[in-house]
């Protein structure tokens, strides 16, 4: 899933944008559209964002400019593809400031703007490459993508996986371990819907068949408690992650 931020101070031109990104590359099932209207806007609910992988920012709004946002976003997204759009302002020293991918002129064709786009999702999906886990069971080594993974449990040393069952290649591996912690591969699989329910172990959002306030259900019947620090947070998580599903 790629997050796709939008901030502009004209409605129509956010929807033209969105129109012309799910034109250039992207289908509307691998999108999740952040829509906001002012710079203000943008910079308080940033931080409450865990992933913005592309920013499309209008340089001139009423209040904060877009020099400003950018410099407030780059705090919190440092690593995120950041597009300028302007109507009319010309590139600045200052803007450069926080290391724009591209300028875009708001005068650009249909056509112009497409062929632009296509070049800043291409660099997006470049930049975001699924991350493989390496797990090992006795002499097997396996490499495993999120979307394979139930969850993940503290061990010993380091963590056991657990694979989805209908997953065939992996009918072997009824225990995988993997030598990094728990605490090291939630920073990797965070963005792929993965939470702490418990402080022993993450999930698989997308796997989750029931929830109750004090335990969960996975799709394969396994039944996994939830520790009553994370259930606040786990909640939020899974109601992000149903948005973006529908």
């Amino acid at each position: 899933m790629y997050y796709v931020a939008i901030c502009d101070d004209d409605k129509r031109f956010v929807q033209y944008v969105k129109r012309i990104i799910l034109s250039s590359g992207l289908d509307e099932s691998e999108v999740f559209f952040y829509e906001y209207y002012s710079g203000e806007e943008l910079i308080e609910k940033c931080k409450t964002q865990d992933n913005i992988d592309l920013l499309i920012l209008d340089m001139q709004m009423k209040k904060i400019n877009g020099d400003e946002t950018a410099k407030q976003f780059r705090i919190r997204f440092p690593m995120s593809i950041l597009v300028f759009c302007s109507g009319s302002c010309q590139p600045t020293v200052k803007c450069f400031e926080a290391a724009p991918f591209r300028y875009l002129l708001k005068e650009y064709t249909d056509k112009r703007m497409q062929q632009e786009m296509k070049i800043i999702i291409r660099e997006m999906k470049n930049k975001k490459t699924e991350p493989y886990i390496v797990g090992n069971r006795h002499y097997n080594t396996v490499k495993l993508k999120p979307e394979e993974i139930l969850y993940i449990a503290i061990a010993r040393r380091g963590s056991n996986i657990y694979a989805c069952p209908n997953i065939k290649k992996y009918d072997f591996e009824n225990n995988i371990t993997c030598k990094e912690r728990v605490d090291e591969l939630y920073p990797i699989l965070k963005d792929y819907g993965f939470a702490y329910a418990h402080n022993s172990y993450i999930v698989n959002l997308k796997y989750i068949r029931r929830k109750t306030t004090t335990e969960l259900e996975l799709v394969d019947g396994t039944i996994l408690s939830i520790a009553r620090s994370k259930e606040k947070e786990l909640r939020v998580e899974l109601a992000r992650s149903m948005a973006r599903k529908y």
